[in-house]
């Protein structure tokens, strides 16, 4: 399919538009237009998409033979009967909503931790789940990003339509995200198979989102037409990476020769006064850096001659070098006087620049320089922030706020930026994730496409924020399952010690036959375990099998009181009973627990003295090993022991900064480590045990990256293997800011600048 090009209004046609003064119409009248052109093309896509399922799901029973799918052809042909309609009425029931103000947004995915327990909680849980919301990101990810000019324009408009300043990609119902949320909802619906639920997902992106182009150019005309055109930034959709070497330089040629032409409207630019209360501590700031830096760091080497270079052709350089910039890439090794210098330099030559200028230019090299030596941030995050240095000096030009607000649209965008590439590694340069690749899709945005309207920081800083919103709930439910399995399985291990514990207070200073007590500490073991993990729900099976460990250890020992032997004597076949309960429950093979049967039934024989003339199959009972328990067993309680057991881990822990640095660890802490195959990779600390000091680590998808003890971490700093970085407790530019204060010997002084 053809893409859309991007559907902002030509200045020819804004001027047009303006010259006739055209009256606005009915918002109302409007809308509803607009919901009909949308329901017009559902009425036909969604048709398309129910045939093109019907034919996929085919195709998959027939290949794949599997009946699942066979079954789920039948459901969705038996559903698809109304289909289109439910589907239409729910977009004009949106629309209702939306032009009510009443706030609609999609159904997010939460776990229902509780309804995990006993064994089938302790392996590694289904992430059919995960996929599925995996998938349905996609496709609105990709759908979005094949639509993302057009749809900038289009959410602006209706949110005038709508008188909804705010309105947002997923309360919009003409988005992907909006329509793809409703679909989504009704094939949940059904007892549709994963791998159904997933090929009609990419069914209704391929029939319907992707075929949105035409819909949106006409809903964005008709805007236009009713004059319904607010202030957008010019936003040329020019890719780098489809244009090609020869492309992208005519592309940069272009643009730089539009400037040129130009030039005469310089000394028009938008560009502002700092107030003295702002520009004080800047000075102040760059006198540092002059005098800190290295000489190249503050010269460019040029001739400086000639009449002041105004700040508004300055701003002119700047976009032609930062279009350039965004086609050739940027050189890290070139301070930002020198890419500077040489883009208007003329025969090694250069103009002075205004005082303003000049200080603001050492103010954000020396931003820059503090933002690529922060710890926190992964190398290849630092170099892709790097890239912004041109558009922040633009930004701090055009408005004094800049240093002076600390929610200043370009300064949370680069926060979102440093927040979100926190847990990214040096793998994300050979394993592509989304994350990354939407920050160098927005990044080459603000290259690309920033000129004079700080503006599109703002909206830059809004598509990522939303887009980072989607991913972290697939993290926070990846990671919360990663988190559950690990606690299980410690869960697990301290249950087991709780069934040892039991099993051994019970046979306390007794002597029992070998036999007995193998089969309790191997066999019984593990129904006590089950027992213990399901107390909540069953407590009475805690009760049940500590009995029978009571009763069994009481059956084999001699009794010298008669009336105690016929009680034992007459109590067997319910112990017998129960025993294959236990057994049962926890699916034991009775062909392995014959030999403990016939053992028990001969030493019972032996033991309870009673005749039968069925002897020849019993073994005779001096083959059987009697063995004494420790009397001393179980004198202290296993909360206790546990206790005592971690003060002895910690007490072998070596006294250095090391363990005090492991022992200080937070949840949320990040830390870079190298892995088997000598790769650089990151995880956060997600959850930390307060009963073995195990840890666990998960990347940045919240996948388990390493379950690792508190010794074995401080082992590896040690070594050098791992590195704490710690976790953003403040912002990267307040960061950064804060450095540069501390740098000029301003720590603790009040400061115009935030």
């Amino acid at each position: 399919m053809q893409k859309t090009s991007p559907n902002v209004i030509s200045m020819e046609n804004r001027n047009q538009h303006t010259t006739a003064k055209a009256p606005l119409a009915d918002h109302n009248a409007i809308g509803q237009m607009v919901c009909s052109t949308l329901c017009d093309y559902m009425q036909t896509a969604l048709k398309t998409h129910v045939k093109d399922a019907q034919e996929q799901l085919y195709k998959s029973s027939e290949t794949d033979g599997l009946e699942a799918v066979s079954i789920d052809l039948k459901v969705f042909n038996k559903a698809s009967e109304g289909l289109v309609s439910l589907c239409v009425n729910e977009v004009k029931q949106s629309f209702t909503h939306v032009q009510g103000k009443t706030v609609i947004t999609q159904p997010t995915v939460v776990h229902d931790a509780s309804k995990d327990d006993t064994f089938e909680s302790m392996s590694l849980l289904g992430t059919g789940e995960i996929e599925n919301q995996l998938a349905i990101d996609g496709c609105i990810y990709r759908s979005e990003l094949e639509f993302k000019d057009v749809l900038y324009a289009l959410n602006k408009r209706l949110a005038v339509v709508f008188a909804n300043p705010s309105l947002k990609m997923g309360t919009n119902p003409v988005t992907p995200m909006f329509l793809m949320g409703q679909y989504a909802e009704r094939v949940k619906s059904q007892l549709f198979s994963e791998k159904t639920k997933q090929l009609l997902y990419k069914s209704f992106e391929k029939t319907v989102l992707l075929g949105m182009g035409d819909v949106y150019e006409n809903i964005n005309n008709l805007c236009i037409q009713a004059g319904i055109v607010p202030k957008l930034p010019k936003r040329k959709a020019v890719n780098v990476d489809n244009l090609g070497q020869e492309g992208a330089e005519q592309s940069v040629a272009t643009n730089a020769q539009s400037v040129k032409t130009e030039a005469s409207a310089a000394h028009n630019m938008p560009v502002s006064e700092i107030p003295a209360a702002i520009y004080s501590p800047l000075l102040e700031m760059a006198q540092a850096y002059r005098a800190t830096a290295a000489a190249s760091a503050i010269s460019d080497g040029l001739i400086v001659a000639g009449e002041k270079l105004h700040s508004g052709e300055l701003l002119q350089s700047l976009t032609e070098l930062q279009k350039t910039s965004a086609a050739d890439g940027v050189s890290l090794e070139d301070g930002l006087r020198s890419q500077i210098g040489m883009q208007i330099q003329v025969g090694g030559q250069r103009r002075p620049y205004a005082e303003h200028d000049d200080t603001l230019i050492d103010v954000v090299a020396m931003l820059f320089d503090a933002i690529l030596q922060d710890r926190q941030l992964p190398d290849v995050v630092r170099a892709m922030i790097a890239q912004l240095q041109i558009p922040i000096l633009k930004v701090a030009m055009m408005d004094k706020e800049f240093f002076a607000r600390k929610n200043h649209p370009a300064r949370q965008f680069l926060n979102s930026l440093s927040h979100a590439g926190l847990g990214v590694s040096e793998q994300n340069n050979k394993i592509r994730n989304v994350v990354f690749e939407k920050m160098e899709t927005v990044v080459s945005e603000i290259l690309l496409n920033f000129e004079h309207d700080v503006q599109i920081f703002s909206d830059m800083h809004e598509e990522f924020e939303l887009f980072m919103s989607q991913q972290q709930r697939q993290i926070d439910v990846i990671e919360e399952r990663s988190i559950k399995v690990t606690k299980s399985g410690e869960q697990l291990e301290l249950t087991k010690r709780q069934a040892a514990y039991e099993i051994a207070l019970r046979l306390k200073g007794t002597t029992v036959p070998a036999f007995v007590k193998t089969f309790l500490d191997d066999v019984w073991a593990d129904v006590m375990v089950l027992a213990l993990l399901r107390r909540e729900r069953e407590p009475e099976s805690v009760k049940q099998s500590l009995s029978v460990i009571e009763r069994l250890v009481l059956s084999v020992i001699k009794q010298n009181d008669v009336d105690k032997g016929q009680q034992v004597l007459q109590g067997l076949p319910r112990l017998l009973k129960d025993i294959k309960i236990g057994l049962e429950n926890i699916s034991y093979d009775f062909h392995e627990a014959a030999p403990f049967f016939k053992d028990l039934e001969a030493w019972h024989r032996h033991v309870l003295a009673f005749k039968t003339e069925d002897v020849d199959d019993i073994p005779v009972v001096e083959e059987i090993v009697l063995v004494d328990t420790a009397p001393n067993a179980c004198s202290v309680s296993l909360e206790d022991e546990l206790m005592k057991e971690l003060d002895e881990q910690v007490s072998k822990m070596p006294d250095d900064k090391y363990t005090k640095l492991v022992n200080e660890m937070a949840v949320g802490d990040w830390v870079e480590y190298t892995n088997e195959e000598g790769e650089q990779l990151r995880a956060k600390l997600s959850w930390k045990s307060a009963v073995t000091l195990n840890c666990l680590f998960v990347d940045e998808r919240g996948t388990k990256a390493m379950d690792i003890s508190l010794d074995a971490c401080a082992d590896q700093l040690r070594q050098d293997k791992m590195i704490l970085v710690g976790q953003e407790k403040a912002p990267l530019v307040e960061r950064a800011l804060t450095g540069m204060k501390k740098l000029i010997g301003a720590e603790g002084q009040e400061f115009s600048i935030a």
